[in-house]
């Protein structure tokens, strides 16, 4: 039997991503159908953990579903996400008129945050240093990269996804959790663990302040 602590060292190393479909009326039963065609063929690929589907609500005129599928690795997961096979179906399918998002689940950063034998972090200090590199990385690069003409808008959001995704999971987050672990940890006296949140307000608003301005001078 899995004792607790092993469980939860186990939900640690899963990575979950999140999509959000928006489906038009008439393009329903295509949308269905290429999605069992990804759920049976997800089941088949390296790491995978689990896949959770919803049901399509409505919001005005259009569908929308949120699935959500469950690795145990963040390589496998991208390797997933960038697999031909996936591709494939993807691109039978894009042309139906419907659109998607996708996010990671910023719990799945646990991993590369927790420190041998410590306790889990705050969620919502995870969250907030994700945030801190999440931010201008999916800034940055919608700025420095503009989309080709000959890519679809599908196309090109998984491409940016892959890229955000794995430079915050691959550097980005590495990097500030070991600058801000003693605040993670909880560690230093009030006055040190303010003064670290306080730093990372600054820098989220020093970033907003810079893209505004990029934003203003490019228009």
């Amino acid at each position: 039997m899995t004792s607790p602590h092993n469980a939860d060292k186990t939900a640690d190393k899963q990575v979950e991503y999140c999509f959000t479909h928006r489906v038009a009326p008439d393009h329903r039963q295509i949308f269905l159908q290429s999605q069992a065609e990804l759920k049976a063929l997800v089941r088949t690929y390296p790491g995978f953990i689990r896949e959770e589907s919803t049901a399509l609500r409505e919001k005005g005129d259009i569908f929308i579903s949120e699935p959500l599928i469950c690795f145990d690795t963040l390589e496998n997961l991208l390797g997933w996400i960038d697999s031909p096979a996936r591709r494939q179906l993807i691109v039978r399918a894009e042309n139906a008129g419907y659109q998607f998002e996708g996010n990671v689940n910023a719990g799945g950063y646990n991993r590369w945050l927790r420190s041998n034998g410590a306790k889990p972090f705050p969620t919502w200090k995870v969250n907030l240093l994700v945030l801190l590199v999440l931010y201008p990385t999916v800034m940055g690069l919608n700025l420095l990269l503009q989309k080709p003409p000959f890519i679809d808008f599908p196309t090109w959001m998984l491409f940016s996804n892959f890229c955000s995704v794995a430079i915050t999971g691959w550097w980005a987050v590495p990097w500030v959790s070991s600058i801000y672990q003693s605040w993670l940890q909880g560690e230093g006296t009030k006055k040190e663990q303010l003064l670290a949140l306080f730093s990372i307000l600054i820098t989220l608003l020093f970033w907003l302040q810079c893209f505004r301005l990029v934003s203003t001078l490019s228009a």
